[in-house]
C-alpha cells in the first residue's frame, strides 16, 4: 500500500513515499535518486507517518544536501578529504593523492570507485586490528567489509566484527577509535560504564570521537 505526498523542505518541494508493509519498525530512507521513502507497519495511519517525516526535516534536509553537492560533482571523501570528479566526454576521473581512479563509462564509477575503497579500507583495518588485538588481547573470529546503512562497524557474540565500507571516507583517527569500539565489545558486549572505561584505556577521551561522529557522520553514510 503506496501513497505519495507533497511536502515543502527548506526552500524546495520534495515527494514524499509512505508505503504500509507487515513490517514491525519504521525505517525513513533518503536515496540519492532524491528519492525519500518512509516505510511503516500496517497498523500506522499515513497521517502519523507524514507527523514522523515532520520531525526528520533537518536530518532528510542534510541528506539532500549531501547528494545534491555530491550530484553537482563537488566530489568523493577519502580519508576525510573532499576530492573532486573530473567529468571529460568520454571518461570520468577522481585524482586522490598519487592514485588517479578512472572509469570510462558515468555508470561504473560507484562500483569502480568502491572497489578501490575496499582494497584501501581492508588495508587499514588489517593494520589497526592487528595492533589492538595484541594489545588489547582480543582477537576476532571473522573480520568482514560491507556497506551498511547506519551503523560504522557491528560486532556479534559469535565473534564476528562487520565494519561498514564507508569507513574509508573518515579521519584516519576515527577508523582507529572504531576499530577499538568494535573489539573492545569482544570483551563487554554493551555500552556499559565498564566498557567505555576500559575504551579509555587505548584511546584518550573516546566522547570526542562520539561527538565527531554524531555531528559529522551523515556526510559519509
Amino acid at each position: 500500500m503506496i501513497k505519495k505526498y507533497k511536502i515543502k523542505i527548506g526552500k524546495n518541494e520534495q515527494e514524499i513515499i509512505i508505503i504500509k508493509k507487515y513490517i514491525k519498525n519504521i525505517s525513513l530512507q533518503v536515496k540519492p535518486s532524491m528519492e525519500i521513502i518512509l516505510n511503516i507497519p500496517m497498523n500506522i495511519s499515513y497521517s502519523y507517518g507524514l507527523k514522523l517525516i515532520e520531525d526528520k526535516y533537518t536530518w532528510i534536509e542534510d541528506k539532500l544536501k549531501k547528494y545534491i553537492s555530491l550530484s553537482n560533482n563537488e566530489g568523493v571523501y577519502y580519508l576525510g578529504k573532499l576530492y573532486p570528479l573530473k567529468k571529460e566526454k568520454n571518461y570520468i576521473s577522481i585524482q586522490i593523492e598519487i592514485e588517479n581512479i578512472i572509469s570510462n563509462n558515468p555508470n561504473t564509477i560507484d562500483l569502480v570507485l568502491n572497489q578501490w575503497y575496499q582494497e584501501k579500507i581492508t588495508n587499514i583495518l588489517e593494520k589497526f586490528i592487528k595492533k589492538y588485538s595484541t594489545l588489547m588481547d582480543l582477537y576476532p573470529k571473522k573480520i568482514k567489509i560491507k556497506p551498511l546503512k547506519s551503523a560504522w562497524g557491528i560486532c556479534y557474540s559469535s565473534g564476528t566484527i562487520t565494519f561498514n565500507l564507508n569507513l574509508i571516507k573518515v579521519p584516519l583517527n576515527i577508523i582507529e577509535y572504531l576499530v577499538v569500539h568494535e573489539l573492545g565489545h569482544l570483551k563487554h558486549p554493551n555500552h556499559s560504564k565498564e566498557y567505555w572505561k576500559y575504551i579509555g584505556i587505548y584511546i584518550k577521551n573516546p566522547t570526542s570521537y562520539r561527538r565527531w561522529l554524531r555531528k559529522n557522520g551523515y556526510k559519509f553514510i
